[in-house]
């Protein structure tokens, strides 16, 4: 029986899915990779073998064997939106500035993709920080699909990267918002309390000193009976900027409620902290000899209390330690 010919109309149908399907991807506004991940079939192999429990503390043990596999990892090609994300003009020139663009944070991000693959998983969504060929860094979220047929072989998978720079630095500046004092321009109280948690947490876990300061304005209301609110909201301000501006760059400043303030002095004994406070009781008292009816100043009462203590166990009781201290 002779062998029947395909038809032409189907011929020409497919031709047309393959122009449009190309059309789609490089005229994409998301940016599209379609890698070759069939080195990463070898990492699977060395998993297996090894019989681990934990895939991630595996690989984060093993990081040249994470590196090796990702510099053997082929990018197939790319799109135009691609090419405009990391600023380059063409694929060959992406693909050799391909070490350019990637952030010091991008190794986690690797062993959390490799994990989530190695645990059978055909996608993986992220977000880190990248960097374009000629340095300049931005916020990109990436989703890595493993196509069905590929599941085994893993020679096709499909990277879409899309540059979230804005959406973060607005998410950063309500943030901000969120855990700043209006009048001060410090930490308010709230932020305070969550800082103060996991300042604590992390001196307990590697056993290091931690110290806090409670800073309260002696006498603040004559100040704002004799001069009015407002001046009282510029005493404040001052403050703030004194207080700031004679502590170290590492040491955290909030305004706890009224006229008080907050500082959590991280790394630091309770000690020393009262070496910074006496001090800073110094500095306000030579700010009162300053002294003017437009721009009155006035002393502060500062209590000081730190970790380790046999009277403080968690961040609560340190607070209650320097409040009675300052009284």
């Amino acid at each position: 029986m002779p062998k029947q010919k395909k038809p032409i109309i189907d011929s020409a149908s497919s031709l047309y899915q393959q122009q449009r399907l190309g059309i789609i991807f490089e005229y994409s506004p998301v940016a599209i990779w379609e890698e070759d991940f069939s080195a990463f079939a070898k990492l699977r192999k060395t998993v297996e073998k090894a019989k681990v429990d934990d895939i991630r503390a595996f690989l984060l043990s093993h990081p040249q064997l994470v590196n090796n596999t990702f510099r053997s990892l082929k990018i197939l090609d790319v799109n135009r939106a691609a090419l405009r994300l990391y600023g380059a003009k063409s694929k060959d020139e992406l693909i050799s500035n391909l070490g350019k663009t990637i952030h010091k944070h991008v190794f986690n991000v690797l062993v959390d993709e490799f994990t989530a693959l190695l645990e059978g998983k055909d996608t993986f969504e992220t977000e880190f920080r990248s960097r374009t060929i000629d340095g300049k860094t931005y916020d990109v979220r990436m989703k890595l699909s493993l196509p069905e047929v590929y599941k085994d072989s893993y020679k096709r998978v499909i990277v879409t990267l899309e540059d979230i720079s804005v959406q973060r630095k607005y998410e950063r500046h309500l943030k901000r918002l969120a855990q700043t004092d209006g009048l001060t321009m410090v930490l308010n109280q709230n932020a305070l309390r969550y800082r103060l948690e996991d300042e604590f947490a992390r001196a307990k876990r590697y056993h290091l000193d931690l110290s806090c300061m409670m800073i309260d304005l002696d006498d603040f209301k004559k100040v704002n009976d004799k001069y009015g609110h407002q001046v009282g909201d510029q005493v404040l301000k001052r403050t703030a900027k004194i207080i700031r501006r004679n502590l170290r760059e590492v040491d955290v400043v909030g305004r706890y409620g009224g006229d008080e303030f907050m500082v959590i002095l991280p790394e630091t004994s309770a000690e020393n902290a009262k070496i910074a406070a006496s001090r800073l009781r110094d500095i306000f008292d030579l700010q009162v000899k300053k002294s003017t009816k437009r721009a009155p100043y006035v002393t502060v009462s500062i209590g000081v209390g730190g970790r380790p203590s046999k009277n403080i166990s968690n961040p609560k009781e340190m607070i209650e330690q320097i409040d009675k201290a300052m009284y």
